[in-house]
């Protein structure tokens, strides 16, 4: 028998006993959400909502006699928190009781730190704080920042979506765990259709029931986290970011997992019917609040413990939108009926890296100097341009439409010069970060240039330009950007009924908003 099937009997043999282990226990929590980064530009959204959420479902649905909330506040505040949760817990162990501690960070982060505003709280220090928390027998992290895996050591983007159960002496379970929503190297994301991030997101629709397995009506740190590993892969997958693996490292001994929420007699169920390939989006109508995004399986019976309320349901299937409003009483049990659900129109999806936006569409409006494929006009003149910029998995698509009017005087001979032209660059990411990006790949279009003389003659030809365009974009604010690019290559037309073939070079300086 694997450790893992083991772990499972053992959860669901010591269940009740670990119901009445959770009512004699003191549990303490330091929830942190932090809007402000070192970069003022890079300003979140929903962190600090996210934290004041989290710590309201903490008291509710998971017992916790102590919630202290810190809202975009300094390290010197946050470490305040954490020595009087240190306080609270010894005193409470002195007294001989059991206890558990969790703590939550949202903001903005990286290998290194968390960022709270202009300080940084280094990732050894909130590990080495949890390491030396003597007077907690269970500590618990959760981490919801970029790169946060450096906490837990994972660089790569494999991780197995559950745990084993570590078995050593008999009894209570103690020890840390520490679950964070990317790896080293990964960006966490958020979506203005949740109003969070995906990882959050999920970690509190699992603590609503959606993560109960067993249906026992407790929910444990293991169905937290292979509950938010897989939705939030599988909401992240097909993202222009990339997919996000939350990872974990559990250091427990004892018997059994540990028990972060239960449903109450006064919640109202809702459950889903079992099918394949739905996602359902659940909306508390008096607060226009996203409670849970899940999608709904072949195999097993999802289910939310809600307060009671009037709640708007929204069925996905592939192209298809449905929804229904359900009025939920305390203590009652509602399925969803989908024969009873109106067709609506779906809304876009807008997937973000957490704290940078990275819309997938842009337009933009440009500047600059390009070389005159004719002699008799100087070497430089002048072009603008307008564009518009769509990714597409890891590449950028971006459609330019240039103008440009210059003279030319040949052996006294006098021509202007209209011409337009329609080029498309296929653009790689050589470089990409919140605020900075460097685009690099090969262009073609098509110009038009009408020629027109001093005998009031006209004449116009279509040609082919090709070569290779850098673009370097610098974020100037949340969805507004900087953009510099340089294109080199050739250009083929008719000069005089002749044709032509030159070697150009470009420069544009120009500004781009993206949505």
């Amino acid at each position: 028998m694997s450790l893992r099937l083991l772990g499972a009997c053992l959860i669901l043999a010591l269940g009740q006993g670990s119901v009445h282990a959770q009512t004699q226990q003191t549990r303490v929590a330091v929830v942190v959400g932090n809007n402000q980064g070192r970069d003022p530009a890079r300003t979140l959204r929903y962190a600090e909502a996210e934290a004041g959420k989290l710590a309201a479902l903490l008291r509710s649905a998971g017992d916790f006699d102590n919630v202290i909330t810190v809202k975009g506040a300094r390290r010197e505040v946050v470490e305040e928190a954490l020595a009087a949760a240190r306080a609270q817990l010894n005193r409470a162990r002195a007294e001989g009781k059991r206890t558990l501690f969790l703590f939550y960070y949202s903001g903005h982060g990286d290998q290194e730190a968390l960022e709270l505003g202009s300080s940084r709280l280094p990732l050894r220090d909130l590990r080495s704080y949890l390491e030396q928390l003597s007077g907690a027998d269970v500590r618990v992290a959760f981490v919801d920042a970029c790169q946060s895996g450096a906490l837990t050591g994972v660089k790569g983007g494999r991780r197995a979506p559950g745990y084993e159960i570590h078995l050593a002496d008999p009894g209570s379970v103690k020890g840390m765990a520490i679950v964070t929503s990317s790896t080293a190297n990964e960006l966490s994301q958020e979506s203005d259709d949740l109003a969070g991030s995906f990882f959050t997101h999920n970690i509190m629709a699992g603590l609503r029931g959606a993560a109960d397995t067993s249906h026992d009506g407790q929910v444990t740190l293991g169905e937290v986290y292979q509950f938010a590993f897989r939705r939030t892969l599988a909401s992240t997958a097909a993202s222009l970011v990339g997919g996000q693996h939350p990872t974990y490292d559990y250091r427990m001994s004892g018997a059994g997992d540990v028990i972060l929420a239960r449903t109450r007699p006064n919640d109202a169920r809702l459950v889903f019917p079992r099918e394949t390939g739905v996602t359902y989006t659940v909306v508390n109508r008096a607060r226009g609040e996203v409670i849970a995004e899940l999608g709904s399986t072949s195999g097993e019976d999802l289910y939310l413990a809600l307060p009671a309320g009037e709640y708007r349901v929204v069925r996905r299937v592939l192209a298809s939108v449905s929804e229904t409003t359900f009025s939920l009483a305390a203590g009652s049990s509602t399925i969803i009926d989908t024969a009873s659900m109106a067709p609506v129109v779906a809304d876009a999806e807008n997937h973000r890296e957490k704290g940078g936006p990275w819309q997938p569409n842009s337009v933009g409006v440009h500047l600059g100097l390009q070389s005159s494929p004719v002699s008799g006009t100087g070497s430089l003149v002048g072009l603008a341009a307008l564009s518009y910029m769509r990714q597409i998995g890891g590449l950028a698509l971006r459609l330019r439409g240039d103008f440009s009017s210059y003279n030319a005087t040949f052996q006294d001979y006098q021509s202007s010069f209209l011409r337009a032209g329609l080029s498309l660059d296929v653009l790689w990411p050589l470089y990409r970060a919140d605020s900075l990006a460097l685009l690099v790949g090969p262009t073609a279009g098509v110009p038009m240039v009408r020629q027109h003389d001093v005998w009031h003659e006209s004449t116009y030809s279509v040609g082919l330009t090709y070569g290779a365009i850098a673009s370097g974009m610098l974020r100037a604010h949340r969805s507004t950007w900087l953009v510099l690019s340089a294109q080199g290559g050739g250009e083929f037309f008719r000069l005089n009924n002749q044709p032509t073939q030159r070697a150009t070079v470009g420069v544009s300086l120009g500004g781009l908003l993206a949505f």
